[in-house]
């Protein structure tokens, strides 16, 4: 009996879930295979070797937000296993060892990306191929079936192919006649987010004080800048929502609220360890408040990583979320400053230079 000849084949690159089920991609005959599986039932999308117009991939920051965040848990854990003896001492350096192999895991994948496919009808997200090294490897091997269903064109062909008209593809309505047409993505100016990446800023200066100064007024303001960080962080992610903002913009916005909701966490667990050691002042707000402040982080190895976390975070955030939305905000003024002036260039056309 013949051997069955395999249909499909599974490309490289797998994408997990947000919390259940996983993206793959997999190469038929005539025709690549998109799959997303979970808990036994699987959606099946099919694009065709003839149908597909573009495989675009972009790179993102996703593999540095991460690096990052994964630099400040080993500072986290680093430090006081340096500072610390005895079974603390055992414990951070365990987590150190566990946080190094997965930044040595994320730096081995390589960078980020973001890869879409557009046919006539349709532009599609390849969910499975996120990282630039697998992408490759999967463009170099489907490509090759691509130029055997639709051709090859030539540098002469090319050359003959008449061009589009230069106000056709300068205006941002124009499609061809028959297609569908396109929803634009609404106008974001990154207020809401320039906010927040400033208050998490203003808390890493905060938490950064505590080291040097034990005083209630520190601790209160760090306590209101973080109520700031909880409002301002939904109000952000509520507006970028179908926004033209950069996509690096909103994965730091939704790293700021993973980070925002870890920080009320741990820092809930060391109050609650803290009050528990002085059980008398557990039913005095203010008490507490007054004694977390004359805490130094020094003394205490819990309040001492939790401050490094904090203040990793705050500035590893702030800093890049800033820097981003300033150059976003720059970018969406000049095309506002052109159109006012008509003697000028239209977006996207250089003018000849000399020489």
């Amino acid at each position: 009996m013949a051997n069955k000849v395999k249909e499909y084949h599974k490309l490289p690159g797998l994408k997990k879930g947000f919390f259940i089920g996983k993206y793959t991609l997999w190469q038929g005959t005539d025709h690549l295979l998109h799959i997303f599986s979970r808990f036994g039932i699987e959606d099946y999308k099919r694009y065709y070797f003839n149908d597909i117009q573009a495989i675009i991939t972009r790179k993102t920051l996703v593999g540095k937000v991460q690096n990052i965040i994964l630099g400040c848990l080993l500072l986290l854990f680093g430090l006081p296993a340096l500072a610390l003896d005895g079974g603390w001492s055992i414990f951070f350096s365990a987590g150190t060892s566990f946080v190094f192999i997965l930044l040595l895991i994320n730096l081995l994948r390589g960078p980020t990306c973001e890869t879409r496919l557009m046919t006539a009808v349709q532009t599609e997200k390849l969910q499975s191929l996120h990282r630039l090294k697998t992408t490759f490897k999967v463009m170099d091997r489907i490509g090759l079936h691509i130029q055997q269903a639709q051709g090859t064109v030539s540098r002469e062909d090319l050359n003959q192919m008449p061009q589009q008209p230069e106000a056709r593809r300068a205006s941002p309505g124009g499609r061809q006649p028959g297609s569908s047409p396109v929803t634009a993505a609404k106008h974001e100016n990154g207020r809401a987010h320039m906010i927040l990446f400033a208050l998490l800023l203003i808390d890493g200066v905060l938490v950064a004080s505590e080291f040097f100064i034990s005083h209630v007024v520190p601790t209160i303001l760090s306590s209101v800048a973080g109520l700031g960080l909880g409002i301002f962080v939904i109000i952000a992610l509520v507006r970028q929502h179908n926004s033209d903002l950069p996509g690096s913009l909103r994965t730091i916005t939704w790293t700021s609220l993973g980070f925002i909701g870890l920080s009320f966490v741990v820092g809930y667990i060391v109050v609650m360890a803290f009050v528990f050691k002085k059980p008398a002042i557990a039913y005095n707000q203010w008490e507490i408040l007054k004694a977390m402040a004359s805490l130094s982080p020094w003394d205490s190895p819990f309040k001492l990583s939790y401050n490094i976390f904090a203040l990793c975070g705050a500035f590893f955030l702030g800093i890049p979320g800033l820097i981003i939305q300033q150059r976003f905000e720059s970018r969406a003024k000049k095309p506002a400053t052109s159109a006012a002036n008509p003697s000028r260039p239209a977006a996207g056309y250089r003018a000849p230079q000399a020489g």
